[in-house]
């Protein structure tokens, strides 16, 4: 009788070494983006220092996943200015989807040529919090920046 326990208790504990082996591999593999952008444009190919840029994203979700997004945008002087970050309030749901979004240009960009660009990092399961999240940059969605109808310009190079 004790001997057929422990042959049990053996078994049980083999079988779930072997599952969370399988899931530990499983886990360790998933490294598949859960979005897909099949476009990003800009919806005007030019705005002012200080002005709303619109811009439409066209994405295809795999799956749903937290994550931490980051939005920055590069001036013509090759500076980085970070966007600042909004919630949607929207439930996603996988699939197919179309949408809009604004930001506001900074006024201290330089005016010229400009990229704005959305980096993603997906957590989708446990491990990732340790060896690195997924990590998707949007299409770049390239516009320029004109000058603010006042004529001032604070970014690099301005004395105010």
């Amino acid at each position: 009788m004790k001997r057929t326990l422990w042959r049990f208790v053996g078994a049980v504990v083999f079988s779930l070494a072997i599952l969370g082996s399988v899931n530990l591999g499983l886990w360790v593999a998933d490294r598949e983006p859960p979005i897909e952008y099949e476009s990003a444009a800009a919806l005007s190919p030019t705005v002012p220092q200080g002005g709303a840029l619109e811009i439409e994203f066209s994405v295809f979700r795999k799956r749903i996943c937290p994550l931490v997004t980051k939005r920055w945008l590069y001036d013509a002087a090759g500076e980085r200015h970070s966007i600042p970050q909004f919630t949607t309030g929207l439930k996603l749901l996988a699939g197919r989807e179309t949408y809009k979004r604004s930001i506001t240009v900074p006024t201290a960009a330089m005016p010229g040529p400009a990229r704005y660009e959305v980096t993603l990092d997906y957590f989708c399961n446990p491990l990732q919090s340790w060896i690195g999240p997924i990590h998707v940059v949007s299409p770049p969605i390239r516009f320029t920046i004109t000058a603010n109808e006042d004529g001032e310009h604070s970014g690099p190079g301005s004395d105010g």
